[in-house]
């Protein structure tokens, strides 16, 4: 039985070896750093789920960056006090226009064509033909704790957006995982690439757009200790459920069963996300398929 443990230890730690080399590189996660030298603060944007839009790196002064942060605050105040996506709507193209003053959209992106990214204009979900098909396929996913084809904006830590091509990385390792599951005494390997193919089934029979960006919220530590790192902050939606909103410490659950590293907590988000790096959280804005998070 040892043995066996040392194996499916030796097995693991392989797999994640290989995904360290091949995928870090290829996360979503804005690196943003701040100048000893000026006291600016780099700040990166990215447009997520849409093709064709740059990333936008805007040097703030401490000034600045503070006045963003305070924006920010209120931004999530005002959302706080609305009920209906028609009161929502406003705040988020305002949003847009607070951001432009920053330099803050995707390189190439207008002020219009980013207010229609982040409210959803013109996506296939706004049917509501597709809506109510695919709402009653996976209703029993729907609980206090979902919400579908919403608006999303959120400020959080420990936070990973990843994209379609990142997960099909993870082929090679099911394709090995399949051999070495004839073997009983791998549990946690079974664990570790039964959630590899959900990653890759959920969207191919769930998604309306396509394959665009998930988030992660929170994440494994495996080695020493199987430690699980939550997320802190906030997150709104305003969507088929109604209202659902998020705060403090809390981790994605649309995977959860068959979690090992990466915490799905949102599917096909399309928008706009940027980091603060004095607080460490990255901020995205704009709509989602799905999502759903647990308290933790």
């Amino acid at each position: 039985m040892k043995t066996g443990l040392m194996n499916e230890g030796l097995v693991i730690a392989v797999i994640l070896l290989f995904i360290g080399v091949s995928i870090a590189p290829s996360i979503n996660f804005n690196v943003v750093k701040a100048s000893n030298d000026n006291d600016l603060v780099e700040v990166t944007t990215q447009a997520c789920g849409i093709k064709g839009y740059g990333n936008t790196t805007v040097k703030l002064t401490t000034q600045q960056y503070q006045n963003l942060e305070q924006y920010l605050v209120e931004f999530r105040a005002r959302l706080n006090q609305t009920t209906t996506r028609e009161e929502a709507v406003p705040i988020f193209k305002d949003a847009v226009v607070e951001l432009n003053k920053y330099g803050l959209l995707p390189k190439g992106m207008s002020v219009e064509r980013a207010q229609e990214l982040v409210t959803g204009e013109n996506q296939i979900f706004q049917d509501n033909e597709v809506i109510n098909k695919l709402y009653n396929n996976h209703k029993q996913m729907i609980d206090e704790n979902t919400n579908i084809f919403c608006l999303f904006a959120g400020q959080t830590d420990n936070t990973f957006v990843v994209t379609f091509l990142l997960r099909l990385l993870f082929i090679p390792l099911l394709v090995i995982g399949y051999i070495v599951m004839s073997f009983e005494d791998f549990p946690i390997l079974y664990k570790f690439l039964t959630g590899l193919l959900r990653i890759l089934i959920v969207p191919i029979v769930s998604s309306p757009i396509g394959f665009n960006q998930w988030i992660s919220y929170g994440y494994n530590i495996l080695f020493p200790y199987n430690d699980l790192i939550p997320t802190h902050g906030w997150i709104y939606t305003n969507g088929f459920n109604g209202v659902k909103t998020w705060n403090g410490s809390f981790i994605g659950a649309i995977n959860y069963d068959f979690s090992f590293i990466f915490y799905f907590g949102t599917f096909d988000f399309t928008g706009i996300s940027l980091y603060l790096p004095i607080k460490q959280q990255q901020f995205c804005l704009g709509t989602a398929l799905m999502v759903k998070l647990t308290d933790y």
